[in-house]
């Protein structure tokens, strides 16, 4: 539990009611710095667990995780960001994180400090060059990826879908 209340990691089924709205935005200070986190509700297919990079509707903040078909070109440009901090259950209920210090799921020897595009993997990012791909503007990672995809080391912020490689 953090300092405003919310426990980025709690989860609720789509039969339940959050005590949170869809698209509140928490801020909070924790000992590894300032985070920020949006509440979302899940598109309906599910999203794997902490650390793996999902896409918003800015309209109405449902998400799902990132692949490179839901963000192809003429898809996806611009749109909204974040990394779950835990499991969500199809059309259940959750936080992703928008700001701060954090983990990206990343494929295997993924560079740091370059550009993160996504993959056909759902919810893990690349540093992949391939014609087609979509750049995912805000996100950085501080370590590089090892020899296994994992959940990286890295900063958001404010992470979204840019241009097409």
């Amino acid at each position: 539990m953090d300092n405003m209340g919310i426990d980025p990691t709690q989860v609720w089924a789509s039969t339940e009611t959050p005590p949170w709205g869809v698209g509140d935005i928490v801020f909070n200070k924790t000992s590894a710095g300032e985070k920020g986190y949006v509440f979302v509700k899940d598109s309906g297919s599910g999203i794997t667990g902490d650390g793996y990079v999902c896409i918003m509707d800015g309209s109405d903040y449902t998400t799902a995780m990132v692949t490179d078909t839901l963000s192809a070109p003429g898809a996806g440009q611009g749109k909204l960001c974040g990394v779950a901090r835990a499991a969500i259950a199809a059309s259940g209920y959750g936080w992703l994180q928008i700001y701060g210090p954090g983990t990206i799921r990343t494929l295997t020897l993924c560079a740091a400090y370059t550009q993160l595009t996504t993959s056909a993997t759902a919810g893990t990012l690349d540093d992949a060059t391939t014609a087609g791909l979509e750049v995912v503007d805000g996100m950085a990672l501080d370590t590089a990826t090892g020899g296994v995809t994992a959940n990286t080391a890295g900063f958001l912020n404010w992470p979204k879908i840019g241009r097409t490689l």
